[in-house]
């Protein structure tokens, strides 16, 4: 297959995931972390191994513009392409609004927003040397509802559904850019960093979605390749309730 992906927070919780799918796919892996454990790069790269693609993680503080730059700029040097780019890093904090702390807000843009224009203005030249480049922005239903909960959090991944409109637009025709918006979504095992989940009773599917629907939809989004400029929505039908 030969095909390079770049997943940032790729080495747990969703974003692990995603990583997972790509490798069983065949993708060799250029994985941006942060926070991640030695416990957890040691099980990732574990459940990897499985796959016998080539993967490397990266150490990368996203709202640090500068290490960023050069932090792509080592997985261009290592990787020589990027066929497909996944912007999946994010924070995500329940907070009143009279709470908002001035860091609080800036770090949630600069990871949910900033960061994923920064690395794809820093990945385009290798995007260009792939023959299909993509691009998959992980957004959120609360990019497209009203979450009251999360200022920070809606705020910014509105803007991930404007940046993929705009990326879109101006990356066409040789590079497709696509976002998902996940709605509730569990990771089993991983219950406890699921941020408050809303009553079942009001998703019309009646049920939460598990990592398996984003990686469906994700692979719909690699084989689609009339697809670009779009933000689908995974969260059981409840957009309907707006």
């Amino acid at each position: 297959m030969n095909k390079s992906a770049l997943i940032t927070g790729g080495a747990r919780r969703l974003g692990k995931k995603i990583s997972l799918a790509l490798g069983g796919m065949g993708y060799n892996l250029a994985i941006i972390y942060n926070s991640s454990t030695k416990a957890e790069l040691k099980k990732t790269s574990a459940d990897l191994d499985k796959f016998g693609v080539k993967y490397k993680f990266y150490n990368c503080d996203l709202k640090n513009i500068t290490k960023l730059k050069a932090t792509i700029s080592k997985i261009g040097s290592d990787f020589k392409k990027i066929d497909l780019l996944v912007n999946n890093s994010g924070i995500i904090k329940k907070v009143e609004f009279t709470d908002i702390t001035e860091k609080l807000f800036d770090d949630t843009i600069g990871v949910n927003l900033k960061a994923p224009l920064f690395v794809t203005q820093f990945s385009l030249k290798y995007l260009n040397k792939s023959k299909a480049p993509l691009i998959i922005n992980i957004a959120s239903l609360g990019g497209l509802q009203n979450w009251t909960g999360y200022f920070p959090y809606s705020i910014s991944k509105t803007g991930v559904i404007k940046l993929t409109y705009l990326l879109a637009r101006r990356l066409a025709p040789k590079i497709r850019v696509n976002a998902i918006a996940p709605g509730t979504i569990i990771i089993e095992g991983e219950e406890k960093g699921t941020p408050q989940k809303i009553d079942v009773t009001k998703i019309p599917l009646k049920k939460y979605g598990s990592p398996a629907d984003i990686i469906s939809a994700v692979k719909f989004i690699i084989d689609c390749s009339y697809l670009t400029g779009h933000v689908i929505p995974i969260d059981g039908g409840r957009l309907l309730n707006n």
